[in-house]
């Protein structure tokens, strides 16, 4: 019988010392969240855990009410509906054995009996009726319970959406989300429960901080729930598209970004999964699962000791800055002290963007030549850029430029972003001359006017002023 190969015969025990040899000086990844994410982990850095045991979640697609039909059919498993009349006939209304989410300033009570009603004239148990209905701010936390007693429907929802959409970061997302659940929970003691509470949580900054963060907001939640001894129900988290980084002029990267998203909303334990209408992104959720089996396993990134040391990093950061709001008093009292802390950290994520420091393909490098003409996602960050390369379209052939001087990456950007061709000195027919001077790159056009750019400077407000040499 042959011997049995053992390994570690030949492969010896590696030390960590030896290994961080071999790595380059600052080779660490420090994101604006203010950690810090190294290039390896060993098994001893951090200790593994599931932060959810089940592995169900939902397809569901954002229509408009006339389109909730087409969304069935194309595979929805359930629909986000939003409402911009305050009363709404039966007949109109979805099918409600389909979980049901409704958004919208109009929504009131009666749209919860109406859908009770409907239940009854169905024969179903009114326990049935799942999904969510957000009321307005003027019914309290206690009473929009109370309307929702009988029924499986969220009625209070954490929305980090909008403090992700003010520019915060990871960390402060899921720190002002805990606020939140802590004033919620004093505003309902002592008859604590989150049964109708969910999480509404972007997903699609970044991958693996994105997938970190959802798995930290459990833990987080679930501490703050047993301080206010809540009753223990599952912890409700629906995943919607971030549209911070969305880029719409080059339709192949939005859907491979929108896979990114999806896949970590998935893995990350999300149980509902928002499309935005029913289109490409329904089919992606519809290969992840079915083809992709991302639904096969519950929690697959415990165990990873990368995905556990940014969980433990999110997790310790955010509570430690929830703590400094409770000590504040709490979210409500805390929000001028908020907005300052969530605008430093904006602009310099904004600077970091438009100047092409933070890479974000599609928008500032690697740029597609085939781009439709459409109006920018005025939520994000590249909207500005993706401006520029409309009004570049527009111009028609590529500019032709001669640089004099070594090459500078930012410059690079530049031209990109301008649709500019680079011209070699034997070239008589150029309509830009770039200089580099000590000053920055002085640009010049035929008609001698001319533009000082400096490296560093904001891409839009650069092309700016080369456009307008052009134009």
């Amino acid at each position: 019988m042959r011997e049995s190969l053992n390994l570690l015969n030949y492969f010896p025990p590696v030390q960590d010392n030896e290994w961080k040899n071999l790595l380059p000086e600052d080779f660490n990844w420090r994101p604006i969240e203010g950690i810090e994410i190294q290039p390896y982990y060993r098994h001893n850095a951090s200790n593994p855990g599931h932060t959810f045991d089940r592995r169900q979640w939902l397809i569901c697609a954002n229509v408009n009410l006339p389109d909730s039909t087409a969304a069935q059919d194309a595979g929805a498993e359930a629909l986000w509906v939003l409402l911009d009349e305050p009363v709404v006939s039966p007949e109109q209304l979805p099918a409600v054995e389909l979980p049901l989410f409704f958004s919208g300033a109009k929504i009131s009570p009666e749209l919860i009996k109406i859908l009770q009603s409907q239940t009854v004239n169905k024969a179903l148990d009114s326990c049935s009726l799942r999904g969510a209905i957000t009321l307005p701010e003027q019914y309290s936390a206690i009473s929009a319970m109370e309307i929702a007693e009988a029924t499986g429907l969220w009625t209070q929802v954490i929305n980090l959406e909008k403090w992700h959409d003010y520019g915060a970061t990871h960390v402060q997302e899921l720190a002002f989300g805990l606020a939140q659940l802590s004033d919620l929970m004093a505003e309902l003691a002592p008859n604590c429960t989150a049964k109708h509470l969910y999480f509404q949580v972007p997903v699609g900054e970044r991958y693996l901080l994105d997938l970190a963060r959802l798995r930290a907001l459990r833990l987080g939640a679930s501490e703050v729930l047993r301080a206010y001894n809540a009753h223990t129900h599952n912890i409700h988290i629906v995943g919607v598209p971030s549209h911070r980084y969305e880029s719409v002029l080059d339709s192949d990267t939005h859907l491979i970004r929108q896979t990114l998203q999806y896949a970590a909303a998935i893995t990350g334990g999300c149980d509902v999964i928002v499309s935005p209408g029913i289109g490409h992104s329904l089919r992606i959720l519809h290969i992840l699962r079915h083809e992709g089996k991302l639904g096969s396993v519950a929690d697959p990134a415990a165990g990873s000791w990368m995905i556990e040391h940014l969980t433990e990093a999110l997790g310790l950061a955010s509570w430690k800055l929830f703590q400094t709001i409770e000590s504040k008093g709490g979210l409500r009292k805390s929000q001028s002290w908020i907005e300052k802390e969530i605008q430093r950290v904006d602009t310099r994520r904004r600077t970091d963007v438009s100047s092409g420091k933070d890479i974000i393909v599609g928008a500032n490098a690697f740029l597609s030549e085939q781009i439709k003409e459409t109006a920018p996602q005025k939520k994000s960050l590249v909207a500005s850029l993706e401006t520029i390369r409309i009004r570049t379209k527009h111009l028609g052939t590529p500019a032709r430029v001669r640089i004099h001087g070594s090459y500078n990456p930012w410059l690079d950007r530049l031209l990109n972003l301008c649709n500019c061709s680079i011209e070699g000195n034997g070239s008589d027919s150029i309509d830009l001359t770039i200089t580099e001077t000590d000053k920055g790159f002085q640009i010049q056009n035929q008609q001698c006017g001319q533009a000082l750019v400096k490296p560093g400077d904001p891409l839009p407000d650069a092309a700016d002023q080369l456009l307008l040499l052009l134009e």
